[in-house]
């Protein structure tokens, strides 16, 4: 709750001071005694100034020799000094009346250079002291240890003896203690006491503190004892004292006096704490504080100094190594110096720290740290949590540190952003809706900075109290007297207009919000009495619009609940109101309740931490109302009881409350939460009571609510205290969400140059989450609470992080158990597993707690959770397939590499059914890495020597073959580069599976059993050849085995007849699904699946080209890439309104037309219509008139056999599959483009033209005939909004990628399709072109023709978008005739597959082909 900021300040000393020993501060923590060898300074706190140093000369220091210790007196008007030689040395400290302040401020008679600005002027009035010598003691004996007792000073010398000496000089010798003539014992009842016998031993540190009634004393030969009376005069006949036990090495000693402890810092670096035990009078351990090996590896040296913060919430640690640290109250580490970041000096940049002592409110640190060659003095800030000091705050959600000039708030109450928190920055000027949860607010890291007006901080500093509404909007600070609040929303500050209405009160019992008011307990100046104030926020600060209520007693701690305000005052009185508004106004009135003296539970008022009101009960009270049965939970001195209410006579007005007999529900406890609502959804974790207890951990008091009519256990308690630890220290709770809220320190290093003062580390402040769901199911588990556990987990369901909360579950017990030594009698595992079970996340939880195990843990884990093969089949039973990926891992490691071969082909079949394409390319790799070598031999996991047990990913050809379509970049025209081992595996040494087998590869889908059965074969098939190549090629069982590194397919040694085997069962599932891809007319998802497994497209193509790869219906292919692409359908296309008919395939068919059943044929008859008619729109045709074909030529490359330009760069970029890209003028491609007809009429082929276009081609016709407008043919529809939309150019990327791969695998049938659909006549003109190579068959030739046919009778009847295109190109059909009745061609069976499917044709052709359509232009 105590945490540094900002860099440690060090403080400029004169020269003079050469070696500093001690710094103290007084009563009021605005004064600083320095205290050197030879002289003794006093410091102002704020600003930070020196004001008078006394310096004795070189004589006087011989005389009676040099400084050790110095103290205040509590009225700070006189300071004593102690030292070397045994004197005292007595200092008076007086203001001067020459002087109204120490600094006066002149402003310069120049204008320019007078300050304009109030935040340039000290309103703080620094006193002008005069430090005087006195006169000085001999104490005629060596003294070590000094401390102030009310008016009086105990000194502790070397000979065994405690003087007491007033402040004039005079020895109280009635009061003197001789350690010989103290009895000590280990508590006050044993009746055998024994005094210390030799003359040796002294104390050598005493501490004094009133509440824990009497003196800490450490002894020279390193015991500790606890020095005590009946009386608070410390007669030396009633002195006795009591042993610290088990201490034999203790070094200082520290007194908490609001939580009674007593620390004592060991030579070993460690801190032992103990408590007075009220029963026996003796002392016991509280805790320890104890630096992990975490958090330093080394020990620190001895403990050299502690100091507890003003409010005891924080202990300050130095030791003799070097090195400082926080803890809170009871034992958990808040800071360590050591796990700074120095950089390369780090054992030189410790501070090693000699003494110390906190500011005002603990917001600042001053420290002594020895150097070289003279001492420094640091002043380290801090921020501290405003529980602290303002308990209230502990029912919000919101996390807010305050400091002395400004506050450090995170409004966070969103659970997925606490848990998953983001760097974004912060803003505070949300509107008003959205401000509780407002991303701002919650996804950040950062800190809203909200800094205190100069106007308030210059004559109120430091900030004492301050809160945050309940909905974050809202923060109200309360300083030196008076307070201000401030809009997070508006950014605005609201301050006392009457400047001397803020001087007249002082807050004293905290500042908290309810509703839209401010409530706060001060003490009026003027009046000299205690109030409660109310004041609203939306008014402006003045007394005239406040309710003021007098209370009898100082108030010191504020709280609410609901329409409840308690107070705390010094009286011990327990006082209960009713807040109650005024109606048409904005007034509240105060209706005393109840008062309840708690005088007997607390020794006194100071040590009552908090007070809270509540609804929590340890049983039901049946027939009382809530509203008169609240109960109070009071924390004394750490020790937290339960105070319950009993109406006495409910009914009536006069109905009256008994208090029971109070119950202790904790000790040790620090903080306490508590919900302000009940919600029924979660009313375990919204009922609950909440409570950390530092080093012990966190509790939760949880209600165990029975089940409808269960009536078994009705002896069971209603209510449950679960222990649990955190590793983090708790700000806030969110009770709804599962989340502890935090904070730690971080450190940045600026320089590492030992002699700059920023070679110290800059202290940063972020805000930490924890999920404690697990902790609170475990231990209900453990407890045999199954049920209730189950029912929490069931309200936590819609948590984003819930199966993170179960993994944790199972990790934390595994690692447990599965580590013990010993054995375990009730294991918790199998309750655990069973408990996990029950949710869908199992398969989940297990398998990622598994690879965050050790492998030698794993059959610890699957002894209880299932055997990995098991786990395995319901995951692709649940069609899980990432998470069966990761089982794969744990079977790799626990079973032969022939189960792992196997289940992983079944994965590989499954994960490509679902177009998972990176998990299939993981999967690809998966089987490439297992070595053949290595099929039949188990597995041994608790050897294993890799966690995970996955072999590194064989190195990515960079060949062209391997470029994938998830880049962004059109690049059309390109020059392929084949692998040479590559097409020889494919062409000579792999046999073609899909030309071997039976027709039905070209069907649709098989069933899901049938491809799980043939991979099974397959593998059965493989594994059976390469067991037997790896039992030949074993060398015997004396022969040592290592893992070979596999290397990708086409790189491995041809000669290895099990590698080659491997080889061919992966890629024959690959050429399979691919063949189905291409069957189903799912170009997209060919594309993705070649792009993401590197899949050699082209060479595959070259093989499949007339069994899988031809095109049976052009028209229905057309439709799939429509719908396959998103591709809109040209302009001209009439939506018709007709029932969609179903594809094979789950397109989004939301505007795009719909596919032909499998009966429909290439030709498409124009018989049916839709029965409604459509107005003749001859505007179709005009514009169909006005467009021209323009083809444009590319002048930046050369022509390749694709007929595509290239660029000069010789490793082309497919385009992407998952970004937008757009093509611009760069991109050097031939295009065909429908362009406004901007000059005369012609034709598309001129009469200069050449003779093989001339020939081939029939007149076009002049007039276009329209198809009848009313009639149209059943069964298509096409969407009016998609028809004339902008073409995607992501998608046009794609195609073109495609287009080329086609044409260069010599798919002429797929390549003219996707011409047409990107209406490129171009490429359709290469398409025909290549048609005329030998290596095409006739079939191919009829089929294009035929196709072409169907798309024109399609186009004339169906869509008219693509008539005007099909025109232009209809000449091809009697290309394609000619070509037919030219010489006679081979079949389709006779024809070679070739390694290169595009021939080169001859360069003077292709230069002839392509001038005859240079800058010639078609009218329609």
């Amino acid at each position: 709750m105590y945490y540094p900021v900002g860099w440690p300040r060090v403080l400029k000393l004169p020269r003079r001071l050469l070696s500093i020993r001690q710094v103290v501060n007084n009563r009021d923590k605005l004064l600083y005694a320095v205290l050197s060898d030879d002289s003794l300074s006093i410091w102002f706190c704020t600003p930070c100034l020196p004001i008078v140093t006394h310096r004795r000369d070189a004589h006087n220091v011989e005389q009676v020799g040099s400084n050790l210790l110095v103290q205040w007196r509590p009225d700070s008007s006189m300071l004593v000094v102690a030292t070397s030689k045994g004197h005292l040395l007595f200092y008076g400290l007086s203001v001067s009346s020459d002087f109204k302040g120490l600094y006066e401020q002149q402003d310069s008679p120049s204008p320019n250079l007078r300050r304009e600005s109030a935040e340039l002027y000290v309103k703080e009035v620094i006193p002008a002291l005069m430090l005087t010598p006195d006169f000085a003691v001999d104490v005629s004996a060596g003294i070590a240890g000094i401390v102030c007792i009310r008016d009086e000073l105990m000194v502790s010398t070397t000979k065994g003896h405690v003087l007491r000496y007033r402040w004039d000089g005079s020895m109280n010798r009635d009061y003197c203690l001789d350690l010989r003539r103290v009895p000590f014992c280990i508590d006050q009842q044993v009746s055998k006491a024994e005094p210390i016998t030799d003359d040796i031993t002294f104390i050598s540190e005493i501490e004094y503190s009133p509440l824990v009634g009497g003196f800490a004393a450490v002894l020279n030969d390193g015991r500790a004892a606890f020095l005590t009376a009946y009386s608070l005069q410390f007669d030396p006949n009633q002195v006795q004292g009591i042993w610290a036990q088990g201490l034999e090495d203790a070094t200082c000693a520290a007194l908490n006096h609001k939580h009674r402890l007593i620390a004592f810092g060991r030579k070993n670096s460690q801190c032992i704490v103990y408590c007075v035990d009220e029963v026996t009078g003796g002392l016991e351990v509280s805790h320890q504080v104890v630096l992990s090996s975490k958090d330093f590896p080394g020990a620190p040296g001895a403990v050299t100094c502690m100091r507890w913060t003003p409010d005891g919430c924080a202990l300050a640690v130095a030791w003799q190594g070097g090195g400082i640290s926080l803890w809170s109250t009871f034992g958990s580490l808040l800071m360590c110096s050591l796990a700074w970041d120095h950089g390369l000096n780090a054992p030189m940049s410790r501070m090693r720290v000699s003494s110390m002592d906190w500011a005002s409110e603990g917001y600042q640190l001053w420290m002594v740290e020895k150097a070289e060659p003279q001492n420094r003095l640091l002043q380290m800030d801090m921020v501290k949590s405003p529980q602290t000091v303002n308990p209230c705050m502990s029912q919000h959600g919101q996390v807010h540190l305050q400091g002395d000039d400004r506050l450090l708030v995170h409004l966070g109450d969103s659970r997925a952003k606490a848990y998953k928190p983001s760097v974004s920055p912060v803003s505070v000027d949300a509107s008003p809706q959205s401000a509780p949860d407002s991303a701002a607010f919650t996804a950040s890291k950062q800190w809203v900075v909200v800094t205190i007006p100069h106007t308030y901080s210059s004559t109120n500093w430091p900030i004492r109290y301050s809160a945050v509404d309940a909905e974050g909007q809202n923060v109200a600070i309360a300083g030196r007297t008076g307070f201000a609040h401030y809009s997070l929303l508006h950014r605005k500050w609201k301050l006392f207009g009457n400047e001397t209405q803020e001087k007249d009160f002082v807050v004293t019992g905290g500042i908290l919000w309810w509703h839209s008011y401010i409530i706060l307990g001060c003490y009026n100046l003027v009046q000299s009495r205690d109030e409660i104030r109310i004041y609203p926020k939306e008014t402006r600060l003045a007394d005239n619009f406040a309710k003021i209520e007098k209370a009898d007693a100082q108030v010191l701690i504020l709280n609410s609940f609901r329409d409840r305000l308690v107070t705390f005052c010094s009286d011990s009185l327990i006082t209960i109101y009713s807040l109650v508004m005024q109606q048409g106004s904005n007034n509240v009135d105060l209706v005393h309740l109840q008062a309840i003296d708690i005088n007997a539970l607390c020794v006194h008022p100071a040590c009552v931490v908090s007070i809270t009101l509540t609804c929590l009960r340890t049983e039901s009270c049946v027939g009382n109302k809530r509203e008169q049965a609240e109960s109070l939970i009071v924390n004394v001195s750490g020790r937290l009881l339960l105070v319950q209410q009993v109406c006495a006579s409910p009914e009536g007005e006069n109905s009256s409350t008994t208090l029971c007999t109070p119950t202790v529900l904790a000790s040790c406890v620090e903080s306490v939460w508590m919900p302000m609502k009940s919600k029924r959804d979660k009313p375990h974790l919204t009922e609950a009571l909440w409570l950390y207890c530092g080093a012990h951990g966190m509790r939760v008091w949880l209600p165990l609510f029975p089940r409808d009519g269960d009536k078994a256990h009705t002896f069971m308690n209603k209510r449950i205290m679960l222990p649990f630890q955190l590793r983090i220290y708790p700000l806030a709770i969110l009770f709804e969400d599962a989340i502890i809220l935090g904070a730690e320190n971080d450190t940045v290093l600026y320089s590492s140059d030992s002699s700059s003062y920023f070679s110290l580390p800059f202290c940063l402040i972020q805000r930490t989450s924890q999920v404690y769901l697990h902790q609170i199911l475990r231990q209900l588990i453990r407890r045999n609470l199954g049920s209730h556990a189950w029912e929490i987990a069931r309200s936590c369901t819609n948590l984003p992080y819930f199966p993170h909360a179960l993994e944790l579950l199972l990790h934390e017990v595994l690692e447990e158990e599965a580590t013990s030594k010993g054995p375990i009698p009730d294991a918790l595992l199998p309750s655990v597993v069973a408990f996990i079970r029950e949710f869908p996340v199992y398969l989940q939880t297990v398998v990622q707690c598994a690879r965050k195990t050790e492998v030698a843990l794993w059959p610890y884990l699957f002894s209880a959770a299932g055997k990995p093969k098991e786990l395995f089949q319901h995951c692709l039973q649940k069609e899980q397939l990432e998470t069966a990926a990761s089982y794969l891992l744990i079977l790799q490691n626990l079973e032969p590499s022939v189960v792992s071969r196997q289940y992983a082909t079944l994965l590989l079949d499954t994960a490509l059914q679902h177009n998972k394409w990176e998990l299939a390319k993981d999967l690809v790799r998966f089987l490439r890495a297992i070595d053949p070598n290595d099929v039949e031999l188990p597995r041994q996991p608790m050897l294993a020597a890799s966690k995970y047990g996955m072999a590194q990913s064989p190195p990515v050809s960079p060949h062209e073959e391997d470029l994938s379509l998830v880049l962004g970049t059109l690049q059309v025209a390109r020059s392929r580069t084949y692998s040479a081992t590559a097409a020889a595996v494919n062409t000579a040494k792999v046999p073609d599976a899909t030309s071997n087998s039976n027709p039905g590869t070209s069907s649709p889908h098989p069933k899901k059993t049938e491809v799980l059965l043939r991979s099974s074969s397959s593998v059965g098939e493989a594994s059976n050849h390469n067991t037997a190549a790896g039992v030949a090629g074993s060398g015997g069982p004396g022969t040592s085995r290592t893992r070979k590194k596999s290397a990708p397919s086409g790189r491995r040694d041809s000669t290895s007849s099990s590698a080659a085997a491997e080889d061919f069962f992966i890629d024959t599932i690959l050429q399979r699904h691919a063949c189905r891809l291409l069957t189903d007319k799912r170009l997209r998802d060919l594309g993705q699946f070649a792009a993401h497994l590197d899949f050699h497209l082209v060479t595959w193509l070259s093989s499949e080209r007339h069994q899988a790869a031809r095109v049976d219906d052009f028209v229905e292919a057309l439709r799939h890439l429509h719908q396959d692409f998103s591709w809109p359908y040209p302009a001209g296309a009439i939506n018709f309104q007709t029932k969609k008919r179903p594809i094979a395939r789950k397109f989004s068919t939301q505007g795009y037309p719909p596919l032909p059943s499998q009966a429909t044929t290439r030709k498409t008859s124009g018989s049916g219509s839709s029965g409604r008619s459509f107005p003749a729109s001859p505007s179709v045709e005009d514009r169909l008139k006005l467009l021209t074909l323009d083809i444009l030529k590319g002048n930046h490359g050369r022509v390749h056999d694709s007929g595509y330009i290239s660029n000069t760069s010789t490793n082309p970029i497919p385009p992407s599959w998952g970004q937008n890209v757009s093509t611009d003028s760069s991109m050097h491609t031939v295009e065909a483009r429908l362009q406004p007809h901007r000059g005369h009429g012609g034709s598309f082929l001129s009469e200069e033209s050449s003779s093989y276009m001339g020939e081939e081609r029939d007149n076009v016709d002049e007039q276009v005939q329209s198809p009848g407008w009313a009639t149209t043919p059943e069964g298509e529809h096409f969407p009016q909004d998609h028809s004339s939309g902008r073409v995607p150019a992501r998608e046009e990327v794609q195609l073109r990628y495609l287009l080329q791969l086609f044409v260069e695998a010599g798919c002429l049938e797929w390549a003219l399709v996707l011409s047409i659909l990107l209406r490129d006549a171009m490429a359709v003109l290469r398409t025909i072109f290549a048609a005329r190579t030998a290596d095409q068959s006739i079939e191919v030739v009829r089929r294009l023709k035929d196709g072409l046919e169907a798309l024109m009778s399609w186009s004339n009847t169906q869509c008219l978008g693509y008539r005007g295109f099909m025109m232009a190109i209809q000449n091809q059909i009697q290309v394609l005739s000619k070509i037919l009745s030219s010489a006679p061609r081979v079949s389709a069976e006779n024809v070679a597959t070739p390694a290169v499917v595009v021939q080169h044709a001859d360069e003077s052709n292709i230069r002839k082909f392509l001038g005859v359509l240079s800058l010639r232009r078609f009218t329609f």
